[in-house]
């Protein structure tokens, strides 16, 4: 097994507990904007949201353009009347205030420092992913190798973006000594996959395997921590 160095995990649902904080956001907009924030409206949303943000990965629409573009779908949906930026905007002010970590993040980034050099890599928006980072108790770990996305004019899965992610390292001709871990088949582990880079996919229950195949997979946090620990591999499920 390659002996790694570098450590690229993405953010959200693999640090950070994304579907709290997204919970919290969506139901505050909903409530401050008086639409009830039952299960029919939040599963609509995420359809739309969903469907997006896959477009965004395949290079088919903005992020900032995503960001207004599910409210007015949202609200074409509900039959509502209002200002999608408006909408958008108190989204995201809620959405930044909201930096909970998956259970046992904190602490597989503290012992990962110890032995190996650890980079955040995100598509998401510049100022909430630094917000919830720097008001987190893992932002210590990742200092200035944050990348994200819309900062650096490219995007996971583009092959481009992890080798400026490496050439900041100083990782370009190392390639073997890094290790990508995310939780998005279409994003992360296709990114990987892109760039000639080692994976390890967190495949949390609700996911499903996809055409792309991760060098490693995992089920949860503690499973990586074994495998960081132990650097070793863990066999893969049958598809």
């Amino acid at each position: 097994m390659n002996s790694y160095q570098w450590l690229l995990f993405d953010a959200d649902n693999t640090l950070f507990d994304f579907d709290t904080a997204e919970d919290h956001a969506l139901t505050r907009t909903l409530l401050h904007f008086q639409i009830p924030a039952e299960p029919p409206v939040k599963k609509c949303y995420h359809a739309i949201n969903d469907g997006l943000w896959k477009d965004f990965e395949n290079g088919k629409i903005s992020r900032e353009a995503l960001a207004v573009r599910r409210f007015v779908l949202l609200m074409d949906a509900l039959k509502v009347q209002g200002e999608a930026e408006e909408w958008n905007r108190y989204y995201m002010n809620a959405l930044s205030q909201c930096a909970a970590l998956i259970p046992g993040a904190e602490a597989l980034c503290r012992r990962a420092a110890q032995k190996y050099t650890l980079a955040l890599i995100t598509n998401g928006a510049p100022d909430i992913q630094r917000k919830r980072l720097n008001n987190s108790p893992i932002a210590q770990y990742f200092g200035d190798r944050v990348f994200i996305s819309e900062e650096m004019g490219c995007r996971k899965p583009e092959k481009i973006y992890f080798e400026k992610v490496l050439d900041a390292l100083g990782a370009r001709n190392q390639k073997g000594k890094v290790l990508v871990i995310g939780d998005s088949l279409t994003s992360d582990i296709r990114g990987a996959f892109n760039a000639q880079l080692d994976s390890v996919w967190i495949h949390w229950p609700s996911d499903k395997p996809g055409a792309i195949k991760p060098t490693y997979e995992v089920e949860n946090l503690a499973q990586l921590t074994e495998f960081l620990n132990a650097h070793r591999l863990l066999p893969m499920k049958p598809y």
